[in-house]
C-alpha cells in the first residue's frame, strides 16, 4: 500500500556523524543482525576504524553486490554512506543522501581493501582516499549522486531495482547497509512498513521514501537498502516519529534516485555498468 502522509506527522532525524580520521573499515566483521542499534549511544567523537583483523565472517552470497559497493563519504566534519552504482575506465558515480554532502569543505570517498575484494591481502596504504564531486542533488527527496575520478571500473556495484519501490509489499524483508558511528560497515535486516509519499519540510515537494520497522544508527546516512535479492530499493536518510508516536526508519525511494539520474542524463552510463556481468571477489584477489 501506498500513501501520503502529511508533512506535519514527521520530525525527521538526519544520521550524519562527525567525521572520524580515515581508517581500515572492516568488511563482514559485525553485521549486526541480533543488536538493535537504535538504541546504542553515539559516541560523542568517532575514533580511527583499527586494522582489519585477519579473523572475519565468512563471505557470504549476495556480499559482492551488497557490502563490496558501500563507501564511507567525507565532507568537511560530518561523514555518511555511499553506495557504487556505476563504473566505467575514468569515473564512478556513488548514490548517497544529500544531507551527507551538505556541509561546506572538501569532499572524498574512501576505498577501503573490501571494496576491490582485498580484505585478505596485507600491506599498501589503506583506505584510498579519492576527491569527489556534487553531479546532481535533489534536496526534497534527500539523494544525492557523486562523480568519484580515479582507480576505475571499481569491481563491484549494487544492482538496482528495475521496478517501482512504490509496489513493494508491507511486510517484504529488507537489509539496510551502512558504516555506523563512522568506525564499521554493517548490516541489519527488518521489515517494510509500507512505502509513503510525504514532504520532509514545509517548503518541499512530495516525495517517495520507504518506512522501515528499525531505525537506523549515526553514520548511516546514504547507505542502501537491499531486497532479500540484494537488489537495491532505497537510501538512507534518518527516521521519524510515524505512527502513534512510534519511531521507524525512513528510506529515500530509489524513484527518487533514478528520477536525479534521468535529469543528469546519466541514464546510460548508469545501464551500462548495470549490464555487466556481476564481478566475482574471489576473482578479484
Amino acid at each position: 500500500m501506498r500513501r501520503s502522509v502529511p508533512a506535519r506527522a514527521f520530525l525527521l532525524a538526519a544520521l550524519a556523524v562527525a567525521a572520524a580520521r580515515p581508517g581500515e573499515a572492516r568488511a563482514q566483521a559485525r553485521r549486526g543482525r541480533g543488536l538493535d542499534e537504535s538504541r546504542t549511544r553515539p559516541s560523542a567523537v568517532a575514533g580511527p576504524t583499527p586494522p582489519a583483523s585477519p579473523r572475519r565472517d565468512a563471505v557470504r552470497p549476495g556480499d559482492d553486490a551488497t557490502f563490496r559497493p558501500t563507501v564511507v563519504i567525507r565532507r568537511g566534519t560530518s561523514q555518511g554512506t555511499g553506495t557504487i552504482v556505476a563504473t566505467a575506465a575514468d569515473r564512478s558515480l556513488v548514490l548517497t543522501a544529500a544531507h551527507v554532502v551538505r556541509e561546506a569543505g572538501p569532499l572524498v570517498v574512501e576505498l577501503h581493501r573490501y571494496n576491490v575484494g582485498l580484505e585478505r591481502s596485507k600491506g599498501g596504504e589503506w583506505p584510498l582516499v579519492i576527491p569527489a564531486e556534487v553531479v546532481g542533488v535533489d534536496d526534497q527527496g534527500d539523494v544525492a549522486i557523486l562523480l568519484l575520478r580515479g582507480p576505475s571500473p571499481l569491481p563491484f556495484i549494487a544492482r538496482l531495482y528495475d521496478d517501482d519501490p512504490a509496489g513493494l509489499a508491507p511486510g517484504a524483508l529488507v537489509t539496510s547497509l551502512g558504516v555506523d558511528q563512522g568506525a564499521r560497515v554493517a548490516s541489519w535486516d527488518t521489515k517494510l512498513v509500507e512505502p509513503a509519499r510525504f514532504r520532509i519540510s514545509e517548503e518541499a515537494e512530495e516525495r517517495p521514501f520507504l518506512i522501515t520497522m528499525k531505525i537506523p544508527d549515526h553514520g548511516r546516512s546514504g547507505g542502501g537498502l537491499f531486497l532479500a535479492d540484494g537488489r537495491l530499493v532505497g537510501v538512507c536518510v534518518g527516521h521519524a516519529e510515524m505512527y502513534e508516536g512510534r519511531r521507524m526508519g525512513v528510506f529515500a525511494s530509489l524513484a527518487s534516485a533514478r528520477r536525479l539520474i534521468r535529469e543528469h542524463g546519466l541514464e546510460a552510463e548508469v545501464a551500462r555498468s548495470q549490464a555487466r556481468p556481476p564481478a566475482s571477489a574471489s576473482a578479484s584477489r
